[in-house]
């Protein structure tokens, strides 16, 4: 009788609800040891700087998982830890020994494996395979109008870098740099703003942090030119791949169209 009185109503969590802040807190500290050692001149600075890019899409990757677990137990706290550990071990070996940088490739292998246990993220989806080709799509039309846009302004051209140089960039936007922004921007952060707010409302948060993201992030060229395109782009990027979560409650087509973009991007050079 009382529940037809009164219909049951499903408590939405806050935005930032399980958020791991051990985890946070311990990245941050393992940084700050890291540049007090590579100050003191015990350890080289790219270690440092490898640490640094670590924590930083472990962080991502760590918050994305905690948020993203379906089924929560004793042992989901763990799993934060374990891809942010993923994350950083990629990020090191990468700025350390030569080919380190297919260790990034270990993080997308890492989700894929527990894939049953993170239910946000959706990763394999069947249903959102006609959306995954969309996703190509919109990376494939980002990537040839910033091509043909940055040639024509901005002195770059579309080159054939060699494999050497290649590879590392497709193994880091792989497995660290377009991972950690669909896991983190669309699986996590816009799958529960959407889930308060309009898709509008939930689209343009999401949008900010993930520019913002991109804004502090050392690997990308410090030049008013660069900076405007990277807002706009970015922008169109993330808010496409907001409507493939949206339609499809999945990953995967947004991580299709970040790598596709990105890929376009890495082929670029200035013209000397």
């Amino acid at each position: 009788m009382y529940a037809l009185a009164a219909p049951h109503r499903r408590r939405t969590a806050a935005l930032l609800a399980d958020t791991p802040l051990a985890l946070l807190l311990v990245l941050g500290a393992i940084v700050v040891v890291a540049w007090t050692l590579a100050a003191a001149g015990v350890v080289p600075e790219r270690l440092a700087r490898g640490v640094t890019a670590g924590g930083a899409q472990g962080a991502l990757l760590g918050t994305a998982v905690a948020w993203a677990v379906s089924r929560p137990d004793a042992r989901a706290a763990f799993l934060p830890f374990g891809i942010a550990t993923v994350a950083c071990g990629g990020a090191v070996a990468a700025s350390m020994i030569p080919f380190g940088a297919a260790a990034y490739l270990l993080a997308p292998l890492w989700l894929w494996r527990r894939r049953a246990r993170l239910g946000g993220l959706c990763l394999d989806a069947p249903h959102a395979a006609r959306f995954t080709v969309l996703g190509v799509a919109l990376g494939a039309v980002l990537g040839v109008h910033l091509a043909i846009t940055a040639s024509l302004t901005l002195g770059y051209r579309v080159g054939r870098p060699a494999v050497s140089v290649l590879a590392p960039w497709l193994a880091y936007d792989a497995g660290a740099n377009v991972l950690a922004a669909e896991c983190f921007f669309r699986g996590a952060l816009f799958d529960r703003a959407q889930r308060r707010w309009s898709f509008g409302a939930a689209a343009a948060v999401a949008t900010a942090a993930c520019l913002a993201r991109y804004f502090v992030d050392p690997l990308l060229p410090r030049t008013l030119e660069m900076a405007a395109g990277a807002a706009f782009y970015v922008g169109l990027l993330s808010l496409g791949n907001c409507w493939l979560y949206w339609r499809t409650g999945s990953i995967v087509p947004g991580l299709c169209a970040g790598l596709v973009f990105f890929a376009m991007y890495r082929l670029l050079h200035v013209v000397r």
